[in-house]
């Protein structure tokens, strides 16, 4: 006769104290002490989303950069802690509030709760605002990595002019390559003057295309197209 085998004491007792032999294994990320010179970031690349919605018959697709802005418009709903914002292309930018952070109970400073969260909301927000007809099915869906940056306060302007240069410099590639433009080094005042040899302008193109979108609180939480951060980053420094 085979022995019956032993069900073991299921309950949470029981659970916790098998676990607990385990729990060593388990890894914990905190974020460095950040200083009161320093700022937390959080940057936020799309995967694979520049080739997905790259279109060869059109210049830039609207309804992919709408879904962009949405997100910013709506991120403070889902992130409180979110309290500055660039986004260009699929890459956004956050500013955190790190006194929030460091002293809420619900994050205890905790890195691997903090990235998560927000890459997890922002990656929800596309796949439900990016438009159905852009989708390849009804239920595809999008997605998110996130990064850390601790930087000095004052490279703060240093780093958003770094991240709007780049940018710039995909509209650039994207204009050449689109409009077959023979141009030897890809600056802006080369660009326009290609583009004038072919009666364009480079001003009939929205802004945000180039430059980006920008979220920061002015009595409430505002959306526009980016300023230039190197010349008029006063514009957004008191916010920050």
């Amino acid at each position: 006769m085979n022995d019956k085998q032993k069900i073991p004491p299921y309950s949470y007792g029981y659970a916790k104290s098998t676990y607990e032999k385990l729990e060593k294994y388990e890894m914990s990320t905190t974020i460095p002490f950040i200083k009161e010179d320093e700022v937390l970031i959080v940057r936020l690349d799309g995967k694979g989303l520049t080739s997905r919605f790259k279109c060869d018959s059109e210049l830039f697709l609207s309804d992919f950069h709408l879904a962009m802005r949405r997100i910013l418009e709506n991120i403070k709903k889902y992130c409180s802690f979110v309290d500055f914002a660039y986004s260009f292309k699929d890459e956004i930018s956050f500013i955190i509030n790190k006194d929030f952070i460091q002293n809420n109970n619900d994050y205890a400073n905790r890195i691997e709760k903090i990235l998560p969260i927000i890459s997890g909301y922002v990656s929800a927000m596309f796949s439900q605002y990016i438009s159905k007809k852009l989708k390849t099915i009804p239920t595809e869906s999008f997605a998110f990595d996130a990064r850390i940056i601790i930087l000095p306060k004052d490279k703060l302007k240093d780093y958003f002019h770094s991240r709007q240069s780049f940018a710039m410099a995909g509209f650039m590639d994207r204009l050449c390559s689109f409009y077959h433009l023979s141009v030897e080094k890809r600056t802006v005042v080369a660009v326009k003057n290609a583009l004038k040899e072919k009666n364009m302008d480079w001003n009939s193109f929205p802004q945000y295309v180039c430059s980006g979108y920008v979220a920061y609180a002015q009595e409430k939480w505002k959306v526009e197209t980016a300023s230039d951060f190197s010349q008029k980053w006063g514009k957004y420094n008191t916010t920050v």
